[in-house]
């Protein structure tokens, strides 16, 4: 009986790790794309600044609002608040470019696209773990 026990409790801690391990590939295949397509709309948005294109500038800051609220339910779904609370605040960030653009004020523009960089990083730093095959994975 007591074989049978223990077998049944090595069995139920497999099957948690197994569980975790597929929701954390779960949130990485959702947020993958997202991510991917945040870094290249931030690449745009900053040759755009350089360029002085206030409304190529307009339209990269409200993908990364619509994107950035993306990252935030996937993040909210998934109970990782503080990554919840960064894509938030920058949503509310792009949002603020995007207004500046409209009003053809880089320079009020310019700011807040690096201050939106360096939080994407310090994002990064805390919950992604690159992988020997050089990709990147989700880490709560």
């Amino acid at each position: 009986m007591r074989k049978f026990s223990v077998l049944i409790g090595i069995c139920a801690l497999v099957g948690l790790a197994l569980t975790v391990v597929g929701q954390e590939q779960e949130v990485t295949q959702a947020l993958s794309p997202v991510m991917k397509d945040v870094g290249a709309t931030l690449q745009s948005l900053r040759r755009n600044l350089d360029a002085k294109s206030a409304a190529d500038v307009a339209k990269d800051a409200e993908k990364l609002q619509t994107l950035f609220t993306q990252a935030q339910g996937i993040f909210k779904a998934n109970k990782v608040g503080d990554a919840a609370k960064a894509a938030k605040a920058n949503a509310g960030t792009a949002g603020d470019i995007m207004k500046a653009a409209k009003e053809n004020n880089l320079d009020a523009a310019a700011e807040p696209a690096g201050a939106l960089q360096k939080t994407c990083k310090a994002c990064h730093d805390l919950h992604r773990e690159q992988l020997p095959d050089k990709t990147f994975k989700f880490k709560p």
